[in-house]
């Protein structure tokens, strides 16, 4: 079966299948799948807070068997510990006062598709729900999949598109983690942006990941060698919000899988090293009319802004920014990407096509007029960022909001008011999170409370970490 035809042009089907609760029809569907494409295992996981697909490979009889009985179950310790799988302590979603017990793991059909490179496997995304069937409401799936339906419920449909850099560097994970990850040796040596001499080197690397993602119904519209040793950029064709954030998850996957392969490690660690340009994950959206697809914030008037409607939701982001900064940089290590003029927004600022503000207004007269969002690393769950952008933007329409005046030319040269300033550590930026009365409206307060949770742990993991730096600066010299 072609995946591109089964995940566009079946999706319809496969989702009506699940609205009619025909779960014998849906059964069918997904064996005449494995037949076809010959299929013994499934890859079944759902996105954990961090942004890391996690789950289980399934075989096809018990797949079967599950699309049939609403899914399976998994442990919702995937939720209870963080990006290493340290348990984390005082949660109040889960942890040893529940007893760390099963949340019902459903597959999406439509994402079902066959897993390029792995003989004989296809894989599905899954959403997250509790045992009496209700959306866990902490899943960050399921989190976008509720501001989507406000969105649709005022006529919205969003649209996304996310352009991702990342470093590739010589030795498999697990040689670089055997050196401690020390001495990393980018793919190249030096800075050869848009350079299509040295892009040829490396199309075995980035032509195998465009071609992976093909198959799986993900396109890659460029590619190119980034300001760092050993970065590229890939930009994903946009689509609707949730197959945005799809796409974004499969590809991190992917490129991972084939760099891993080919005897290589990437990372979509926001800052590697002092001396390069860190990893942006910058995020691209806009409003489709559900009724008849107009493109919302096209101004066939005055192309050099956007609508009304898109000035409005353009001022949703930028009023909102700052409390939402904690989504957008979720780690420690991504602060360190935007400190000081790192082609990443840093302050509640927009300009037009300006690549040194947070919010880029990108005006036409058609459907390419958008918002670019330029202040998320690569390291920051896609789900979590096009869900608090796109409640951001409807903020902004559902309060007529204006936005303030642009930025021109260099907005990191400016003396920006200190109140416009984005937190510049991961506390900080989680306390704003924590009082945010539009992330709780939005995003719902037990997600809130749970993310801010787990931030908080990571803040206490870095404090309580020696680093080399500070041996190197205090242990002869103090």
């Amino acid at each position: 079966m072609n995946n591109v035809v089964q995940r566009d042009e079946t999706k319809e089907l496969v989702e009506s299948l699940i609205e009619e609760n025909q779960a014998d029809a849906a059964k069918k569907f997904v064996e005449s799948f494995i037949e076809e494409n010959q299929i013994k295992v499934v890859k079944m996981g759902a996105v954990d807070t961090d942004g890391l697909w996690r789950g289980k490979r399934v075989a096809v009889r018990y797949f079967a068997d599950a699309v049939h009985a609403a899914g399976s179950n998994i442990c919702d310790i995937l939720f209870g510990w963080d990006i290493q799988d340290t348990l984390i302590p005082n949660l109040t979603f889960t942890g040893w006062h529940t007893g760390y017990p099963d949340v019902n793991l459903r597959p999406d059909l439509s994402t079902l598709r066959v897993a390029p490179g792995e003989p004989n496997t296809a894989l599905v995304i899954a959403d997250l729900y509790t045992r009496e069937g209700e959306p866990l409401a902490i899943s960050p799936r399921g989190v976008l999949r509720k501001v989507i339906e406000r969105a649709n419920k005022l006529g919205y449909k969003p649209i996304a598109a996310y352009e991702f850099e990342f470093y590739i560097f010589e030795g498999t994970p697990r040689e670089v983690a055997r050196a401690g990850y020390r001495n990393l040796e980018p793919y190249s040596v030096g800075s050869h942006t848009y350079s299509v001499y040295r892009d040829s080197g490396s199309e075995f690397l980035l032509g195998t990941i465009r071609d992976r993602l093909a198959q799986q119904g993900i396109f890659i519209e460029a590619s190119n060698s980034e300001n760092g040793p050993g970065q590229f950029e890939v930009n994903i064709h946009y689509g609707d919000a949730l197959r945005a954030a799809d796409d974004a998850l499969i590809l991190k996957n992917t490129v991972k899988e084939v760099c891993a392969d080919l005897g290589y490690t990437a990372s979509f660690m926001a800052k590697i090293n002092d001396d390069h340009a860190g990893s942006s994950g910058h995020v691209h959206q806009s409003l489709e009319s559900l009724e008849d697809g107009t493109a919302l914030f096209a101004n066939k008037e005055d192309p050099k802004t956007l609508s009304k409607l898109g000035q409005s939701y353009l001022a949703g982001l930028v009023e909102t920014s700052k409390e939402f900064t904690a989504l957008n940089l979720p780690t420690i290590n991504s602060y360190k990407r935007v400190e000081g003029g790192q082609w990443a927004g840093s302050s509640a600022t927009w300009g037009y096509d300006n690549r040194t503000v947070a919010m880029r207004s990108i005006p036409s007269s058609g459907a390419a007029a958008r918002v670019e969002n330029r202040t998320p690393g690569a390291d920051a769950n896609p789900y979590l960022v096009l869900a608090s952008t796109i409640a951001a933007g409807l903020y902004g329409i559902e309060n007529n909001l204006t936005p303030p005046e642009a930025v021109y030319g260099n907005a990191y040269d400016l003396d920006v008011a200190e109140e416009l300033r984005f937190p510049n550590s991961l506390i900080k930026a989680t306390e704003m999170l924590e009082n945010s009365a539009v992330a709780k409206e939005y995003l719902g307060e037990e997600f809130v409370r749970h993310y801010s949770e787990t931030r908080r742990w990571e803040v206490h993991c870095a404090a309580t970490s020696v680093t080399d730096w500070e041996v190197a600066r205090y242990l002869e010299h103090i």
